[in-house]
């Protein structure tokens, strides 16, 4: 019975790949006769980029056209569903379904429901039935190795043949293996804010991005791919990212770490000072310190707001309004009028300025006549000739300037005033200075900012200024934003992400045991919810880790126990015990090649040789970099092209690797009473996804020895 099974599935992939041809077939000669069927040249390119954009997904799909089926008895239609799913729904052109799309509403059957009665959401409402098939496959360049009806084997026994492969292929099959838990994140409504807090390889970079795929599935008919925007730690985690969206059928979505968005976002560019570029190892003081914490506070935020009122209040040049020594307004007349616009409909200082032309000019239209007078005056009584050419001149002049309400000439006032987002910023910590708070930190501070030399902690309040004079009308037509690795940013940075996105919803995902910022990051994701969402956002929890094997999972969680933290929870994967390797009386860098090639052998085909700090990756790069081909990841170095490389344990967050070596894991490095030193050992073992060894000269950091 099972060769016959086999048989008949092996032949409906063979036909359902042959109706993929046919499709793309159809869709080519749909192609060659664009200039027949449009005889619009803006309609024919879209309808072109569109059809090549279909062909291109088709051939894409062809080695693997779906991973899943579903036989579904629709108690009210009493008709029998037969679903195959794949990456992307397919019909012909005659709209019979080939394949239906895994963010379809049916398909969600396959990842939350069990053979029996079973129900699914629709457009149309609740649709209930019984579910009578749930079959996964596995095909491979076109053909069928295997297929697994999914009730009669263990979850565990399912996930393992995804969760064993090689790092590079790891998101790429990641539908295939999405579990029930994951599944009701992904497919949460565009309309709700969520939390995830999700330890180490629980899968939140890949929930998220398929939290966008459905979000842009489902959403098509209203929003375009770019009015959504993902949010990553660094230029890295971006580029590792990119090739991921195109492959779940997205294209268009915007991506950037904050440091690109805070540069986007004031239209202007510049380098970033990384506070854990110059951690010492030999100081466990973390470096981050009081001041940091402040800038990146909501206390901060509400004292540069008082700052700005009372900037606001002394802006406006004390002066008259005057066109060539002829007076327009008083300046009485331009204050009294600034100062009656009502801040709650005009929310910016700039809108507040655009509205104060408008109600101004009005006013200089009602005195036209009499300022043009008291120019002929000025024309008349001079006896000069070459004086009174002047001044007729002039008032040719101002009567054009008039004309259009003396729009210009209010303009041009109101340019007098300097809106430089940095020297107000200095004066913002200047007055900081003057209540007596960081008097030191803040005169180091300045002489930077003198230098152009930016932190992290520097951008969100730079932003704050530059909203509350400028707004963020080009943002408010995003729709939702996914931030990933946020357990990194601060209530400050939410809060002013919030208001730029005025328009957006959130998927904020994170891990608060893997936060190397302690004193510039939340503490707890409550913070988050009441003071900046007001309870508006709802918290959700993946704790299962499916990237690592139990045994690198139970090394790891050893520092989660020191922390404080809850344990994760490994899924049912062993492999290799981890390496502890004592380099005392040997030469590192043969160390180091000897188990990079013993994990090659493994099987791995991407590993990662991490370091505590950038000069401790400097110092290994340059035994080992004429050995072995060999890349190093740095902050301004984000390209990753090799299957080797080296970097510190904050620039690998978000990342995986099939193995990973940790350099000088030894008590004088890793202080275990030392939050950042824990967390970025946390980061670090975390990475791996089948083979981990640790380095250690003399004595092994205690805690790992404990059991």
């Amino acid at each position: 019975m099972k060769n016959e099974e086999f048989l008949i599935e092996q032949n409906h992939l063979k036909k359902t790949i042959a109706d993929y041809e046919e499709v793309i077939s159809d869709t080519q000669l749909k192609l060659k006769n664009l200039s027949a069927l449009y005889s619009d040249q803006e309609r024919r390119i879209a309808e072109q980029e569109r059809l090549l954009h279909k062909v291109n997904k088709l051939e894409n799909s062809l080695k693997q056209p779906y991973f899943a089926r579903i036989d579904f008895y629709n108690n009210e239609s009493l008709i029998k569903d037969i679903c195959y799913i794949g990456k992307i729904g397919v019909t012909d052109y005659d709209n019979r379904v080939i394949t239906v799309d895994w963010r379809a509403p049916i398909s969600s059957l396959y990842y939350d429901s069990n053979v029996g009665p079973a129900s699914y959401t629709a457009p149309e409402g609740k649709i209930s039935g019984e579910l009578q098939l749930k079959r996964q496959y596995d095909i491979e360049n076109s053909v069928l190795n295997s297929f697994n009806d999914v009730d009669t084997v263990s979850n565990d026994e399912i996930l393992k043949p995804y969760l064993s492969v090689s790092a590079d292929n790891r998101l790429k099959n990641i539908v295939a293996s999405i579990q029930s838990e994951q599944n009701v994140i992904i497919r949460e409504p565009i309309g709700n804010n969520l939390i995830i807090q999700g330890v180490a390889g629980s899968g939140k970079t890949t929930v998220a991005l398929h939290h966008i795929a459905y979000l842009v599935y489902n959403n098509r008919d209203y929003y375009d791919a770019n009015q959504y925007i993902v949010i990553g730690p660094n230029k890295f985690f971006v580029d590792y990212i990119s090739s991921v969206l195109p492959d779940l059928d997205v294209d268009g979505v915007k991506q950037f770490d904050f440091v690109d968005f805070a540069s986007h976002y004031l239209n202007t560019n510049f380098e970033i000072k990384n506070s854990l570029d110059n951690f010492n190892a030999s100081n466990p003081k973390h470096p981050d310190d009081d001041f940091s914490y402040y800038r990146t506070s909501l206390e901060f935020q509400k004292f540069i707001k008082e700052y700005m009122k009372s900037f606001e209040e002394n802006m406006l040049p004390k002066s008259d309004l005057e066109y060539k020594n002829i007076k327009i307004l008083d300046f009485s007349e331009i204050e009294k009028e600034y100062y009656s616009i009502n801040k709650n409909t005009s929310d910016t200082i700039s809108k507040r300025i655009d509205r104060a032309i408008l109600l101004l000019s009005k006013k200089i239209d009602d005195k036209k006549t009499d300022i043009l007078n008291k120019s002929l005056k000025n024309v008349l009584k001079e006896n000069n000739t070459n004086k009174q050419k002047e001044n007729a001149k002039n008032n040719q002049s101002l009567k054009k300037e008039l004309d259009a309400s003396g729009t210009n000439i209010l303009k041009r006032y109101f340019k007098k005033i300097k809106f430089n987002i940095y020297d107000i910023y200095k004066n913002v910590l200047i007055e900081v200075k003057s209540n007596n708070k960081f008097a030191c930190e803040i005169d180091i501070k300045l002489n930077e900012l003198k230098k152009g030399i930016i932190e992290f902690e520097d951008l969100t309040p730079l932003m704050y200024i530059y909203y509350i004079i400028n707004g963020a009308e080009e943002f408010k037509n995003y729709r939702h934003v996914v931030i990933d690795e946020a357990q990194d940013y601060n209530l400050f940075t939410f809060f002013m992400l919030k208001k730029i996105l005025s328009n957006s919803t959130f998927s904020i995902y994170g891990d608060l045991a893997q936060s190397l910022y302690s004193n510039r990051s939340v503490n707890s994701w409550d913070d988050v919810i009441e003071k900046v969402f007001n309870n508006n956002i709802s918290i959700k929890y993946l704790n299962k880790s499916y990237r690592t094997t139990i045994e690198i999972m139970t090394e790891a969680n050893k520092i989660n126990k020191q922390l404080g933290y809850s344990l994760a929870e490994p899924v049912i994967r062993h492999g290799a015990n981890v390496q502890y390797i004592n380099t005392v009386q040997k030469q590192i860098s043969n160390v180091i090649l000897n188990q990079i090639d013993y994990m090659k052998k493994q099987g791995c085909k991407t590993i990662a040789i991490i370091g505590k700090t950038p000069k401790e990756v400097d110092n290994i790069y340059n035994k080992i970099m004429g050995k072995i081909n060999i890349e190093k990841i740095t902050s301004k170095n984000y390209k990753f092209s090799n299957d080797i490389c080296i970097t510190t344990g904050y620039l690998s967050k978000g990342l995986e690797f099939d193995g990973v070596i940790i350099l000088n894991v030894n008590n004088s490095n890793y202080n275990k009473k030392n939050e950042l030193d824990m967390k970025l050992l946390y980061v670090s073992m975390t990475r791996a996804l089948h083979e981990l060894s640790v380095l250690y000269s003399d004595d092994l950091l205690n805690i790992l020895i404990s059991n």
